[in-house]
């Protein structure tokens, strides 16, 4: 009995040594900070505690999970919302308090005051535009009219200046100190970007001068820019999310646009006399000139096995293009049948032959048409059911280079991943945390967790791996896209783990989603999507045309994963479990070996195709 009372004296003494060293804590994931100002009408909370301890949000019990992680969704009502977060376990109580703010209904700026002189005194004017009157950005071009309204002394002549382009242009008084004209721009106007000045005319020939704060686009004659760097891309308009507009495509330094306008920080560009495209003013280098760009006849096409590219396990064929300099392109890919095919803007056809040699293996024919004036069609048909990557660049002067990789060589029937070169992209790291879990975990760390084991299966498998991080490190997109061509990958997938926005109940969202870009890798997204839903995972979709840069490369195929919801509690818990990070792991490695097994040439393909 003394032995029994003993026990039971230390396991008390141990319980409340525990409670003494670890008291019972509350984390507060969401809302991040002590106040946050919110404009919706629900908003998303999180925080994490002891999985045995009971959670209340604003009085309400919420579950809690074996993570310990507990969510729920609150409603602003009022100006001030608080939210109460408490924990209870064993007699102890935890409570901390946010608050969630309605931003202030900001009233529209009223027209500038502005004093010309106490005797004759301008008294507001402003610019209307008449296409997009709250668009500050909007760039007029040849033919577009631009209202201009101003306020001042009544019975005055009142005038517009645009410097460089025309002076004192008199305003009509359309009723008592209201002045209005309408300006046309001109073809031949030089391109403006400025102020437009305004002038009261006074007593003894006197003029009163302002400046509006607000500028304005305009021109007249395009103008010649030339992309300066190998990262650009064309955006197909101004739309925008969080990821950038949606893309045409990358292009290539050195290419020739014709811009016609600016907006929003892009240049408008004239592709063909029906399409046009829009690119970040910092890409491209304005020439000083206002010449007209001229149409380029195309000369004879040639389809070889690239020289260049031996050193490629996989080898390339090589489709080029005389042109007399760098055209902008756009190139998308086509299955079933699986083509490429290539626009090329202010290319007229002056192809009489085109020289396809014995050489050649992956190109079944090349086949050319003019769609529009100054737009030239080249398609290019495969002859294997298989895309492995293809790339634009352009040579000496205006030879266009077509690119097109061969699939790789399966070496051995039961490791068809032996020797095999793959990338693998641990999303988001450094600085850039990623989505945060209920827990307080980050994206970051769950990706570079998944893809250490996935490395390790990898080459368990017989592969090369070429890991883009394998730290705690901040990689640009670029950074991380240039270790993977320098390491000649074939093939690439990058690791993340999904969430949703603050308006959306966690609880509610959840599963396993691959996202692709090009149609010529929905194949492998596919094999991909069927691994992971293996797992039981919900079916979160398979997203294609995706604007991720990662994605956005054409000359390897590529997916990214987005394993589960980290913003889900229940999915949180098999994201933090190793055992399980391992078994996400060895699906994807499971899926590539189908991809590869499906879609690479197997030797005796290869010997035939090049018989």
């Amino acid at each position: 009995m003394k032995k029994i009372f003993f026990v039971l004296l230390c396991t008390s003494l141990s319980s409340s040594v525990w409670a003494q060293y670890n008291p019972l804590t509350l984390g507060i994931v969401i809302p991040e900070q002590d106040t946050v100002e919110y404009p919706f009408s629900r908003y998303r909370v999180a925080a994490h505690t002891d999985p045995d301890a009971q959670a209340f949000i604003n009085g309400k019990q919420v579950q809690v999970y074996r993570s310990g992680a507990f969510v729920d969704m609150v409603y602003p009502t009022e100006q001030i919302t608080p939210i109460e977060f408490m924990v209870v376990l064993d007699g102890d109580t935890v409570k901390q308090t946010r608050y969630l703010v309605k931003p202030s209904v900001s009233q529209p700026a009223s027209s500038e005051l502005v004093d010309l002189g106490s005797k004759e005194p301008t008294k507001k004017w402003f610019i209307q535009p008449n296409a997009d009157p709250l668009n500050p950005d909007q760039w007029y071009g040849p033919g577009d009219v631009i209202p201009i309204l101003a306020q001042a002394t009544p019975g005055k002549q009142l005038s517009y200046s645009i410097p460089g382009q025309h002076t004192h242009v008199v305003m009509n008084e359309r009723s008592p100190g209201v002045y209005e004209s309408y300006h046309k721009v001109d073809p031949y106007d030089p391109i403006f970007e400025g102020s437009i000045e305004f002038s009261l005319k006074g007593r003894w020939f006197k003029r009163s001068k302002v400046t509006s704060s607000e500028t304005v686009k305009m021109g007249g004659l395009p103008k010649i820019g030339v992309v300066n760097t190998s990262d650009a891309y064309l955006n197909i308009g101004l739309g925008s999310d969080r990821l950038g507009g949606a893309k045409y495509g990358f292009i290539y330094e050195g290419v020739e646009l014709n811009i016609v306008g600016e907006q929003s920080g892009l240049y408008k560009v004239a592709l063909s006399p029906s399409l046009h495209a829009w690119i970040p003013t910092r890409f491209v280098d304005v020439k000083e000139s206002y010449e007209l760009p001229t149409q380029s006849l195309s000369g004879n096409i040639r389809i070889a096995a690239s020289k260049e590219n031996s050193d490629l396990s996989q080898g390339s064929d090589v489709i080029t293009v005389s042109l007399p300099k760098r055209l902008p392109y756009i190139v998308h890919t086509e299955l079933d049948p699986n083509r490429i095919v290539v626009d090329i803007f202010g290319a007229t056809s002056n192809t009489n032959w085109k020289i396809l040699l014995d050489e050649v293996t992956g190109i079944d024919e090349v086949r050319w048409s003019q769609i529009e004036d100054g737009r030239l069609r080249i398609y290019i048909d495969l002859t294997h059911k298989r895309h492995w990557g293809y790339d634009v660049e352009y040579g000496w002067r205006g030879q266009m280079r077509i690119i097109v990789k061969h699939p790789p060589v399966i070496e051995d029937a039961l490791k068809p991943l032996k020797n095999r070169i793959i990338a693998v992209d641990a999303g988001h790291g450094g600085r850039n945390n990623g989505a945060l879990g209920s827990t307080g975990v980050m994206e970051k760390d769950v990706a570079l967790a998944i893809s250490k084991k996935l490395e390790e299966l990898l080459v368990e498998a017989g592969a090369k791996v070429v890991m883009t991080r394998t730290d705690d490190s901040y990689l640009y997109m670029s950074e991380r896209a240039e270790i993977i061509r320098t390491n000649k990958a074939e093939l690439m997938v990058s690791i993340h783990a999904n969430s949703i926005g603050y308006a959306t109940d966690p609880r509610e969202m959840k599963g396993t989603g691959i996202f692709y870009k090009h149609m010529a890798y929905k194949p492998l997204a596919q094999i991909m999507y069927n691994k992971m839903r293996e797992l039981g995972l919900d079916d979160y979709g398979l997203t294609g045309s995706f604007n991720f840069s990662l994605n956005a490369p054409t000359d390897f195929p590529n997916v990214l994963v987005e394993t589960a919801f980290l913003s889900n509690p229940e999915e949180e818990i098999f994201l933090l479990d190793p055992y399980y990070q391992r078994r996400m792991a060895q699906q994807i490695v499971e899926g590539l070996e189908e991809y590869y097994t499906q879609y690479a040439w197997w030797p005796n393909e290869k010997l035939e195709a090049d018989k």
